[in-house]
């Protein structure tokens, strides 16, 4: 029958019953016409449908035309001349080009030498490549099988025998395999900030046809707080009439690190996906050059209380706000003046505390807002009076020292 092995890839059968499907059997091969005739529900009893399958293996009147005289010619049993102008070399189009649903045909009782015997389905598979050059009338003759070959029964075709070797027929409908658009690298994205390029996939049928409208869903994995415009982490998208899905815009989460960005379409044979690989790298440190305290000093607080006024600072560069500046706290014993630089850390005198209610001395603050400002949590103290500094330092090197005066006056030294 001269099937290609990819069209023999979805329409190929086992009409032996052999558990083997071979392109090179006359039984596999004559069911697998059958299949390839009947296609979209196609019912060779109707002239309309027998034209129309013809016509899906070779798109020509003067085809359909030949093939029909020979299939008369072996019906009547009285051989006649047949038109020798068909076109010499076929064209193979998919014949689900038209994406109807492609049924396997159910067998059905007819009268013998009727045009829908499974015999009349083969010989008009077989003659439309042979039709006579030559003019000359052609005798057909009934075929012989030698007495010392096994005869080998075609197996029915019937949803039963699906599971004995028969492999269902593939449409345009049937998702096959996904491809990751350019590649599955999404490359290195920095934090916060929105992701220029999309994940995109098109996704392929067993031909090599993009299949419209399956619906793919991207999910975002690993743990850098990225997620889609939306601020969800999956997304389900349509192909559109190319078989192709563009994921949602992605915003990438605060935190460095890997990810990925999965696409997962539902396939004939369980879901079939594809996986994009990115990195969030950190966000470069925003120019700051001054740190500046908005609230009137120092600090007074009485021992074990707190204090009742919140240090709030602004940060700038050239005189102009600084966002996203990350400051880090730390207290200190005695005022932080400059002859002072190296002042421990306190160990006692006033602290910020932790999420469990603790004290802590050192403290990493949020970001400064659009305006470069920043709210410093909560100070308490303990029993312990004295003279302490809270000192502001940015990931550049940029100080600023607060004095805070826990149950004393406060110094006349300045503070740096």
């Amino acid at each position: 029958m001269q099937f290609i092995p990819s069209t023999w890839a979805t329409m190929g059968a086992d009409g032996n019953g052999d558990g083997v499907s071979d392109p090179n059997n006359i039984y596999d091969a004559a069911l697998a016409t059958g299949h390839y005739l009947c296609a979209g529900g196609r019912d060779l009893n109707r002239p309309a449908d027998l034209d129309k399958a013809v016509l899906s293996y070779n798109n020509s009147r003067e085809y359909v035309n030949a093939v029909r005289d020979w299939m008369r010619t072996y019906q009547g049993g009285e051989v006649g001349a047949t038109p020798d102008d068909a076109p010499a070399v076929p064209h193979h189009p998919d014949p689900a080009d038209d994406r109807a649903s492609v049924a396997t045909p159910q067998p059905r009782p007819v009268r013998a030498g009727s045009a829908a015997t499974p015999q009349a389905k083969q010989d008009r598979g077989a003659v439309g490549s042979s039709t006579s050059r030559s003019g000359k009338t052609v005798e057909p003759s009934t075929p012989s099988r030698p007495s010392d070959r096994p005869v080998e029964k075609p197996a029915e075709v019937s949803g039963k025998n699906e599971g004995a070797g028969h492999r269902p027929v593939t449409d345009h409908r049937t998702v096959a395999r996904l491809e990751l658009v350019g590649g599955k690298g999404l490359g290195d994205w920095t934090a916060g900030k929105a992701v220029g390029r999309r994940a995109q996939v098109r996704v392929l049928d067993a031909h090599g046809h993009g299949v419209s409208g399956a619906r793919v869903t991207f999910r975002i994995t690993g743990s850098t707080g990225t997620s889609f415009a939306s601020q969800a982490t999956t997304a389900t998208v349509a192909t559109d009439r190319r078989g192709i899905a563009t994921a949602p815009a992605l915003l990438a989460g605060n935190l460095p690190g890997p990810l990925g960005v999965i696409a997962t379409v539902p396939g004939k044979h369980g879901p079939v996906s594809g996986t994009f690989a990115a990195t969030v790298q950190p966000a470069p440190a925003p120019a700051v050059d001054r740190l500046e305290l908005l609230t009137a000093e120092p600090l007074r607080a009485d021992a074990n209380s707190r204090f009742l006024e919140l240090p709030q600072v602004r940060a700038t560069a050239h005189n102009e706000p600084s966002s996203g500046v990350r400051i880090t706290a730390t207290l200190l014993n005695g005022t932080g003046s400059k002859e002072e630089e190296e002042a421990q850390q306190a160990t006692v005198g006033p602290y910020f505390k932790d999420d469990h209610g603790h004290p802590i001395r050192t403290l990493v603050l949020p970001g400064t807002d659009s305006e470069g400002r920043l709210d410093l949590p909560q100070l308490f103290t303990d029993a312990h009076p004295g003279i302490y500094t809270l000192r502001l330092t940015t990931p550049k090197g940029v100080r600023l020292g607060v004095p805070l005066i826990v149950g004393e006056s406060a110094p006349d030294r300045p503070v740096s």
